[in-house]
């Protein structure tokens, strides 16, 4: 089983140069300046994806002088120095595929490849063969720094399928191709607007239909009556019930704080609550520990690994995403009658997502078509 890791650390990265010509097996290079550069790193001699690039580990002697592993080939002056921070991809896998939990496989942490290129697609990967590998495992990597024993936050789940037709990456990858240059927009540029478009849809849902976006959620609060709501997609409630024991639970009242009494005595069975800050739940009585369970309005959430993907309800709309990354490429790029033409495309994709969203299930609101309207004199009923 191939699995493979993008190359991207020189993204962003801090940046200088050779000052000099520099042999194989030196272990001092001479760079035109190294502020910004961070003592202990992995630099990165060469572009991604170009022979003889190599990456070597580093510690700043002065302003102009790193002192480095030794090379493995000849640079030229003006040589890009590139501080990638890690020199090492780990390989990690779950034989429960993507609902168990990713552990390091052994002999799977690779040197970072970055002279390896795919002619194919034009990028650069770290490439790992897990000869014991079958079609349900997942897998995740990060990337480690050896000497200083830092890593770097793991990435989203990798299943051997491949991307999903509904998943971030995939909607990434059908813009991208539809670009009249591959590498016009980063992929993070482009994963914004997948998420842009996301929120757009997500709000229009709402917008004709409230409990689109419907969450449940328990809520434990102390003997103070207090409980914090940590769910990341929270953005209003809409029905609250409360339990003291777990069995018997109470529709509860939202109250203003202000209408309590300080002595005031409210029964368990007709519960009360208030808010307290944005997330913070106040239930009446206080005077034992319990559950809220809270049925709430959700937010929007970005989809943010590869293999994220769109709700079940925006699935036949993908057009739409790919139309209105492609807007934002040519709006981008100055195209303004072009960029027009694919927001006109994604937004009439939006109205038809709307109407069909509405109502939710045949037992929603039904309208009356009117076939005439009523003339001037028709109200003259008594």
């Amino acid at each position: 089983m191939i699995i493979r890791s993008l190359n991207d650390l020189d993204n962003n990265a801090p940046l200088t140069y050779l000052a000099n010509d520099e042999v194989a097996g030196t272990t001092t290079i001479r760079v035109k300046n190294s502020t910004g550069l961070t003592d202990g790193w992995a630099f990165q001699l060469g572009k991604t994806g170009e022979d003889k690039t190599e990456v070597v580990l580093g510690s700043i002697t002065n302003v102009g002088t790193l002192t480095v592993a030794t090379l493995d080939f000849d640079h030229s002056a003006d040589t890009p120095i590139i501080g990638i921070k890690y020199n090492q991809v780990v390989f990690e896998k779950s034989a429960a595929g993507t609902a168990g939990t990713a552990a390091s496989i052994t002999n799977g942490t690779i040197e970072y490849q970055a002279d390896a290129l795919d002619r194919q697609t034009g990028k650069s990967y770290t490439i790992f063969d897990d000869t014991s590998g079958t079609t349900t495992d997942a897998y995740k990597t990060y990337f480690r720094n050896s000497a200083l024993a830092l890593n770097s936050l793991e990435s989203g789940w990798i299943t051997p399928i491949g991307l999903t037709f509904y998943s971030l990456g995939k909607l990434r990858q059908r813009i991208r191709e539809k670009l009249w240059q591959s590498d016009f927009a980063s992929d993070d540029e482009i994963d914004n607007w997948i998420n842009e478009w996301k929120d757009e849809m997500t709000n229009a849902a709402i917008s004709v239909n409230e409990d689109y976006a419907i969450g449940t959620v328990n809520v434990a609060f102390g003997s103070d009556g207090l409980g914090t709501i940590t769910t990341a997609d929270f953005k209003q409630p809409k029905r609250i019930e409360i339990t003291y024991n777990g069995a018997d639970y109470f529709l509860s009242t939202k109250r203003s704080l202000n209408e309590y009494y300080p002595s005031e005595v409210v029964n368990s069975a007709h519960p009360y609550h208030n808010w307290e800050g944005d997330t913070i739940i106040h239930v009446m009585p206080s005077d034992d520990a319990g559950t809220a369970k809270i049925w709430f309005y959700r937010g929007g959430t970005p989809m943010v690994n590869d293999t994220d993907e769109l709700p079940l309800e925006m699935r036949s709309y993908t057009n739409s995403f790919v139309n209105h990354g492609l807007g934002m490429a040519y709006q981008k790029d100055g195209q303004t009658t072009a960029a027009s033409t694919q927001f006109v495309l994604a937004t009439a994709a939006k109205n038809q997502f709307t109407v069909q969203i509405t109502p939710r299930d045949k037992t929603g609101p039904t309208y009356v078509k009117i076939e005439e309207v009523i003339s001037g004199e028709d109200n003259l009923v008594f």
